[in-house]
């Protein structure tokens, strides 16, 4: 069975609006604050990337992240920026039990928003074509190898 290829997003961010309801974004020091919402991205991130090394050499370059939570105040969703000088969304993941509601989508047009409220040239991210339609439904373009980005008006 063939790996499922991974695709490269680009988006420019245009516009910001009001977070919706449920969801914050915080820079780092703010989230490492909630052990709960800590210890509940650690879970899902062991259990549904299994990517512990990659996400330990990627977080001291994340500055931001974008948190969705249930009815009961619990985290259910997380979405981790790195922001060098572009940002680049590295880490997507919704609590098994809240998915099918939209949560996925919401927070990555929150951080859409809040890229263009921090001046963010551009957004970049890099994910399995399984997920091309909501990145697309967000506003990310796939950038096809050796083509040219295309920057909208």
């Amino acid at each position: 069975m063939m790996p499922d290829p991974e695709l490269h997003y680009f988006y420019k961010p245009t516009a910001a609006g009001p977070l919706p309801a449920g969801v914050e974004f915080l820079a780092v020091p703010e989230f490492l604050a909630d052990e709960t919402a800590c210890k509940t991205l650690w879970e899902l991130l062991d259990t549904q990337f299994r990517t512990r090394s990659k996400f330990l050499s990627i977080w001291p370059s994340v500055r931001f992240v974008c948190l969705h939570r249930d009815g009961d105040g619990a985290a259910d969703g997380f979405l981790l920026v790195t922001a060098p000088v572009n940002w680049q969304i590295d880490y997507v993941v919704v609590r098994p039990d809240s998915r099918g509601q939209g949560i996925a989508g919401t927070i990555v047009k929150a951080a859409l928003g809040q890229a263009y409220l921090h001046s963010a040239p551009y957004v970049m991210l890099t994910c399995k074509d399984t997920l091309r339609s909501l990145y697309e439904s967000c506003g990310f373009n796939v950038i096809s190898a050796g083509s040219p980005i295309q920057v909208p008006a």
